[in-house]
């Protein structure tokens, strides 16, 4: 009788939501009803890459505050490349080879080959953030949550530090109309 009241007690603690998962889960949809904060488009030349857009809860980017960043690719990229790509890019922001590796085999998981029209998605929380991808006519599925605030700050620079490679890019994406 005591194994079978443990055994009870135990599987209702267990399968109890804990406050943590109570505070974030409403960001796990909400983020995609959120306002635009302004939105950019990366071109090669005459090709476009990808269009991106920040959302905010409020339409106002706060860098520690929740928000996400939106891109839709206009072209196939491999995973590959955009492994090389977020390296390029870390390596431009001043991050050390160690470091950018260890973040690169962190986030590995987070997409594959990307197609054309293909979205990903990064949302910023207080305590790091979620990776969503979204194939063309599919539903968005959560693919990496990252804890490391760090890491999500870096990902979020290669768009949003002002020593980003692509500053105008920044600025539209911050909303600024100069």
């Amino acid at each position: 009788m005591k194994a079978i009241l443990l055994v009870s007690w135990l599987t209702l603690i267990l399968s109890w939501p804990s406050s943590a998962e109570t505070a974030s889960s409403p960001i796990e949809t909400a983020w995609q009803s959120w306002p635009q904060v302004g939105k950019a488009t990366l071109t090669w030349g005459w090709w476009t890459i990808y269009r991106s857009e920040l959302r905010a809860p409020e339409g106002e980017y706060q860098s520690q505050e929740p928000h996400a960043l939106v891109i839709t690719y206009a072209r196939d990229i491999s995973d590959k490349r955009l492994m090389e790509a977020t390296d390029d890019q870390w390596q431009h922001l001043g991050f050390s080879a160690s470091q950018r590796a260890v973040w690169l085999e962190t986030i590995s998981p987070a997409w594959g080959d990307i197609k054309e029209n293909d979205r990903l998605a990064f949302v910023r929380t207080r305590t790091g953030g979620t990776f969503y991808y979204q194939r063309a006519d599919q539903n968005w599925q959560p693919t990496l949550n990252l804890t490391d605030v760090a890491l999500a700050d870096a990902f979020l620079a290669i768009w949003l530090s002002e020593n980003t490679d692509y500053p105008d890019h920044r600025k539209a994406l911050l909303g600024d109309p100069s």
